[in-house]
């Protein structure tokens, strides 16, 4: 038996006796002779630069294929000719498949529930997803850096967090779909700038009468925030919901009984060695109707966002935590994989996040509360 882990197996019990950072902990951090043997020797070193080097070919192909489809525009800040971005859809859709059977992914569960509507419900008034014209927020549930290559799902303008704009490959796909940008550290953000409000003001704009014809990208967003290990979904957070806009629920699995395809507490080059070295990676999405919010819902998007997160666990089957995040995931980090957090600080450490995290949850509470007076007095007087 093997480990990616160096810790003690006393410190990685901590790890997992929490339940907020055992979200976090890589589900196959002991491996066996089998994966060592796919690791090492077949398909090993030679496998993964064959995979590495087929799909470096298929996104610079789709790169050039983008600049094409965009020669000579420049209106960036307005959403494009609709001709030039359902011929960029069609191709992104496509380069995202193929990526996916170079990294191993030779067949993808995929599933649309809108398609396959129960005769019993009459929901014939919902518009069934549309790959080049869905307006609506796709939201779901964030597992690995793979879950990029949803964007095939048509809504690639993602959510995003800032250091992507480091890497010099994604600039001008960046600029094509739009995307929106998180930043973790506030005086890295442009001045004035909220991507809660700027998300807020994409979805808003997607509903104008105006663009009726040309709406902009749909938002692809993973309230999350952060990937955990897949064994549970983590706290949906409020921004998407804000506006109180219908939103498509997705949900994304990736089966795999040997290794785990989820970034968590893995070193990132680690999980892409171990992903291209599997025979096969399995991958599972499905695409649910729209999540239409009630009155309570539209009124507090803390209770729509957790709604909906519990919507897409009980989907996958799996439980809805809400006393996790970010910071949980940075600690599990810090402790597992960079060594920054010694056996004896664990305890204290841990301390302080659950006490932020409480405070948080009772200050949601009593807004939740707050909101259901002002509602209640609105009723009241009309």
């Amino acid at each position: 038996m093997f480990s990616i882990y160096k810790q003690p197996p006393e410190v990685i019990k901590k790890c997992l006796d929490h339940p907020g950072l055992r979200c976090y902990v890589h589900q196959y951090y002991n491996f066996s002779l089998y994966e060592a043997f796919k690791l090492y020797i077949f398909p090993g070193p030679l496998g993964f630069a064959v995979r590495i080097a087929a799909m470096f070919i298929l996104f610079t192909i789709h790169f050039l294929l983008q600049k094409l489809i965009f020669l000579n525009y420049k209106d960036w800040d307005i959403p494009a000719p609709i001709w030039r971005r359902k011929a960029s859809q069609l191709t992104l859709g496509y380069s995202c498949m193929a990526l996916f059977f170079a990294a191993g992914f030779y067949w993808i569960k995929y599933i649309d529930h809108s398609k396959f509507r129960p005769k019993s419900k009459n929901w014939e008034d919902q518009p069934r997803f549309n790959y080049l014209e869905d307006k609506y927020p796709l939201v779901g549930n964030h597992c690995s850096f793979m879950d990029m290559f949803n964007m095939c799902l048509g809504a690639p303008s993602w959510v995003v967090r800032s250091g992507v704009k480091k890497l010099l490959t994604a600039r001008f796909i960046m600029k094509v779909f739009r995307w929106l940008f998180v930043y973790r550290n506030k005086q890295d953000a442009p001045e004035g700038y909220s991507v809660s409000q700027v998300l807020k003001d994409r979805v808003e704009e997607a509903f104008d009468p105006k663009q009726e014809q040309n709406s902009p990208y749909a938002p692809l967003v993973f309230p999350e925030g952060t990937t955990s290990n897949g064994q549970q979904i983590t706290r949906f957070h409020k921004g998407v919901f804000v506006p109180g806009r219908p939103v498509r629920p997705f949900a994304i699995k990736y089966p795999g009984k040997h290794f785990s395809n989820h970034y968590d507490a893995i070193p990132a080059i680690r999980l892409i060695y171990g992903m291209l070295t599997q025979f096969w990676n399995p991958f599972e999405v499905q695409i649910f109707d729209l999540y239409i919010p009630n009155e309570d819902e539209r009124s507090n998007p803390d209770l729509y966002a957790a709604n909906v997160g519990r919507f897409v666990a009980q989907k996958l089957d799996i439980p809805y935590i809400d006393g996790s995040g970010y910071s949980y995931s940075k600690l599990v980090s810090d402790i597992l994989i960079d060594n920054k957090v010694s056996i004896d600080q664990i305890d204290s450490e841990v301390a302080k996040l659950d006490l932020i995290q409480e405070r948080e949850k009772q200050d949601r509470k009593e807004n939740g509360i707050e909101l259901k007076k002002q509602q209640d007095k609105l009723k009241t007087l009309v």
